[in-house]
């Protein structure tokens, strides 16, 4: 597999599982807000396709999805990351001369 083709797919799915996490944030904001507090603990109002601890796992789920993808990213990117510091340090360097 081509390097552009590898990256393409890898931000692809990078792109996806936030955009599912920005969904599932939005849900349990605004669609699904926590109802009224009986003894101090949270009670859902409603469903909005799963219930609120449902949609509270698939957040969370996703949050850890998120973090594995940016590990793999970070990854396969190192090389990059490592040149590109090595050389604004030596621009940073050459400008102190």
């Amino acid at each position: 597999m081509r390097k552009t083709t590898r990256n393409y797919i890898l931000d692809g799915i990078f792109g996806l599982l936030m955009l599912f996490q920005g969904i599932s944030g939005f849900v349990l904001w605004f669609v699904l807000p926590c109802g009224p507090r009986i003894g101090g603990a949270c009670r859902p109002r409603d469903e909005f396709l799963f219930t609120r601890l449902t949609w509270i796992d698939i957040h969370q789920w996703l949050a850890v999805a998120l973090v594995v993808m940016f590990a793999v990213h970070i990854f396969m990117h190192w090389r990059w990351i490592f040149y590109m510091t090595k050389s604004y340090c030596r621009q940073e360097e050459e400008v102190r001369k």
